[in-house]
């Protein structure tokens, strides 16, 4: 039987200190780790940029792909496409054409081919105006690149739109004037038709 006067023992204070420590510690790594694979999970895939700065660039007036334009797409840029399909499950690809402020005075016959991109692409085709001449651009890069990647990727879809010479939010109006390089260009995109989340895998 123990004795009434007998001393209670105590834990050391800081024992409480350091369960309180770790404790915390515990939930802050939780809420980090948490936070990182929301963001990882919602990583958008990036937009690739064919621009006239960067060497791929069109005749004036002209949609056909040169023989360099195709050297450097195939060399550069279509290895990063390819690793962006797989990595995020892409099954849509949109090509949007961007033009300069340069007038594009002419006449137009795109409403003649109803939407026929293989007749549109014929080469009887007239682009009479800027918005006119930045689809069929990207019409011509969308052609050459579902060549290439039909064997891999089968069930690609593509989209092909044009921004004519809008300004986007990131440029303001007297640097892209002062500098027509930057506007000049095909933006490639890609989403995917299933919302779900999912972890990029590479």
């Amino acid at each position: 039987m123990k004795s009434r006067n007998q001393p209670v023992r105590l834990d050391p204070p800081w024992l409480a200190y350091t369960d309180l420590l770790s404790s915390t510690l515990m939930i802050v790594t939780l809420a980090l780790v948490v936070s990182a694979l929301a963001k990882f999970v919602n990583q958008k895939p990036p937009i690739i940029r064919l621009s006239d700065e960067a060497n791929f660039r069109f005749a004036t007036g002209s949609y056909s792909l040169s023989p360099k334009f195709k050297d450097q797409l195939i060399n550069e840029k279509l290895p990063e496409i390819e690793r962006t399909i797989r990595c995020y499950g892409i099954d849509t690809v949109e090509l949007i054409g961007h033009t300069d402020f340069a007038p594009n005075s002419g006449s137009s016959n795109l409403d003649s081919f109803q939407g026929n991109k293989n007749l549109i692409l014929s080469g009887k085709a007239l682009g009479g105006s800027n918005a006119d001449l930045g689809l069929l651009r990207a019409l011509s890069v969308e052609r050459f690149l579902e060549g290439r990647l039909r064997s891999s990727f089968p069930k690609i879809e593509y989209f092909s739109y044009s921004a004519s010479s809008y300004v986007d939010p990131d440029l303001s109006t007297s640097a892209s004037a002062s500098n027509p390089q930057s506007k000049r260009r095909i933006e490639i995109r890609f989403t995917r038709s299933d919302k779900t989340s999912i972890i990029p895998r590479c």
